[in-house]
This record gives structure tokens, C-alpha cells and sequence, in this order.
């Protein structure tokens, strides 16, 4: 698995949520995919995502709570692991520490 994305385009402007706390680029894949690659930063409160889309999203750094759809418990997420959300859904994040993510899109 490689450690960088090769042949892409990047967004200059980042989408930027909850004043700062998700701050992320979007990056246009040569087949024509789409890819987030971003931060979480620590918060006291989780973060709320909604999905449009199915969404992959890959912990390249860092460890984090997430509670995804109706479920009730949250489950630890840490470098090397992913998680998927189902399309028209959402997910909560808890945050103490800085965190490295890639979103996939289906």
C-alpha cells in the first residue's frame, strides 16, 4: 500500500467544520473518484458527519470514538483501521487527540 496519491488534482480551498475542529481537502482521482484527506482535532463534544453518498474513512494517524447511523455504542477506531458509513446516514466522532483521515467515496 502506498503512502502518497500519485496523478491527482487537490481543491486549494478546504472545507472547514465545527470552527476548525475537521479541516479537510478534497482530491479528484485520475479515474475520476473522489477522496477526502483531512484532520480531526480534539473537541470536548463529538462531531456529526452526514453522509450522501457510502463513505469510507481510514485512520492514517490517531485514535477516535465513532458512533455510526442508529447505532448506540461507540466503538475506538486507530492508525491502520476504517470505517464505513452507509449512504443518507451519519456518524459521530469523539476526538481527544489529532487525527488523520482519507474519506473514500463510493
Amino acid at each position: 500500500m502506498s503512502d502518497q496519491f500519485d496523478f491527482v488534482s487537490v481543491k486549494k480551498k478546504p472545507t472547514i467544520h465545527y470552527g476548525g475542529r475537521s479541516v479537510s481537502h478534497l482530491l479528484q482521482m485520475q479515474d475520476g473518484s473522489k477522496k477526502t484527506i483531512g484532520v480531526f482535532l480534539p473537541s470536548e463534544q463529538a462531531l456529526i458527519f452526514k453522509t450522501h453518498v457510502n463513505e469510507r474513512v481510514e485512520i492514517t494517524s490517531g485514535q477516535c470514538l465513532v458512533q455510526i447511523g442508529e447505532e448506540t455504542e461507540y466503538v475506538l477506531y486507530a492508525t491502520g483501521q476504517s470505517f464505513v458509513v452507509p449512504m443518507n446516514s451519519q456518524f459521530k466522532i469523539l476526538v481527544k487527540e489529532v487525527v488523520d483521515y482519507i474519506c473514500h467515496f463510493d
